[in-house]
């Protein structure tokens, strides 16, 4: 059963003080405020950070003891709090005087391994925690959750045509990181509804840092050959031989096609296109109580953007019909447009271009996800 996206809160449902401020801060969009963000180091964290100390808030970043990337940290004028997510007073401490919590931080596959405990005390305890320290502040005025499109199955045999609504599929996540972001989300929903706690969830489709575009896995027809490589069924065999043929050396990108010959379509986001949101939706009583996803302008289609991306890398590109589940989705934004004036504001060619000025010179727009 698919889990709908939370009604927005009346406004009698919440405090008078709590009810003013909010208006205020809509209307007003007050110069400052004091902001806790958890994953601070992150590849998101990092520069959503930036952006609102940039802006003239107060920004403080709740890192782990001894996190090796804190020195980005200090480097962009974010204060530190060292704690664990799932201490209770770890996180009530680095949540005192908070206006605003931007709760990013999470175990996840690219940071692991994880045993399944502890993803389950780094992302559930650690969100209710969040949500606790939330509720106990008189002054916290908005919580922004993050989520993860891995809550949802994405990949059937035959691909999704229409766009994908925040309430389309059900939050079907297996994965152990997937599944502990179902249950925050409806940790979240319970604190909403329950509580009158102003807070938001943003489901993030697959991030892009800083020269990461370059890197993803499906671009690269080396990928394919190793997931085939061996396989007895003939079809995968002729796939298989087709790219050894075709195949001189990295970087050989591939324009991946169903095995009727269907380009493969993925939704993406950069995170210059998370910022973006973030502004927009700070404080904003509309995105109360509800769930957006974030993406990209547009879908990335491999038909239209691996011969561009192959010509800045100066690589070759083959089309090959692969007899596996395709790729094949992109998401509806309208939410998210309606409610907060969500406008990602890059194409694909920017994302690349940004991403292959950095391959190059180690500088660009965003800060790097390892310093």
């Amino acid at each position: 059963m698919a889990v709908k996206a939370i009604s927005r809160l009346s406004d009698c449902s919440l405090p008078e003080t709590r009810l003013f401020f909010l208006r205020t801060l809509n209307n007003l969009r007050i110069s400052s405020m004091r902001i806790l963000i958890t994953g601070i180091t992150g590849r998101v964290g990092a520069n959503v950070a930036k952006r609102f100390v940039g802006l003239g808030h107060d920004v403080t970043g709740f890192v782990v003891p001894g996190d090796p990337q804190s020195e980005k940290v200090a480097q962009i004028g974010a204060h530190i709090v060292e704690g664990d997510l799932a201490s209770h007073s770890d996180v009530r401490t680095a949540a005192d005087g908070a206006e605003a919590i931007f709760h990013l931080g999470a175990a996840f596959q690219a940071g692991g391994p994880f045993t399944p405990e502890q993803y389950f005390d780094i992302n559930v305890k650690g969100t209710f925690n969040i949500l606790e320290a939330a509720l106990a502040s008189d002054g916290i005025q908005h919580v922004i959750h993050t989520s993860t499109d891995g809550t949802m199955e994405k990949y059937p045999p035959e691909g999704i045509e229409e766009p994908i609504r925040e309430d389309s599929l059900p939050l079907a996540a297996t994965s152990w990181y997937g599944y502990t972001k179902v249950l925050t989300e409806h940790l979240v929903d319970r604190y909403v509804r329950a509580e009158s706690l102003p807070a938001t969830v943003f489901r993030f489709a697959n991030a892009w840092g800083a020269g990461e575009a370059l890197d993803f896995g499906q671009f690269h027809m080396r990928t394919f050959m190793d997931q085939l490589q061996g396989s007895t069924v003939p079809e995968c065999r002729e796939a298989y031989e087709l790219m050894s043929k075709a195949y001189d050396g990295d970087p050989h990108l591939i324009i991946a096609a169903d095995r009727n010959g269907r380009p493969w379509k993925k939704h993406f986001v950069e995170v210059r296109d998370i910022i973006h949101a973030y502004e927009n939706a700070l404080g904003n009583p509309s995105t109360f109580g509800k769930t957006y996803q974030l993406a990209s302008r547009e879908p990335f289609h491999w038909e239209n953007m691996i011969p561009y991306l192959a010509e800045k890398l100066n690589a070759p590109h083959t089309k090959v019909n692969l007899p596996i589940t395709p790729t094949y989705y992109e998401y509806d934004l309208s939410a998210s447009k309606r409610d907060f004036g969500y406008d990602p504001p890059l194409s694909l060619r920017d994302m690349i271009d940004e991403a292959i000025a950095y391959r190059q010179s180690s500088e660009g727009a965003i800060i790097p996800t390892k310093v």
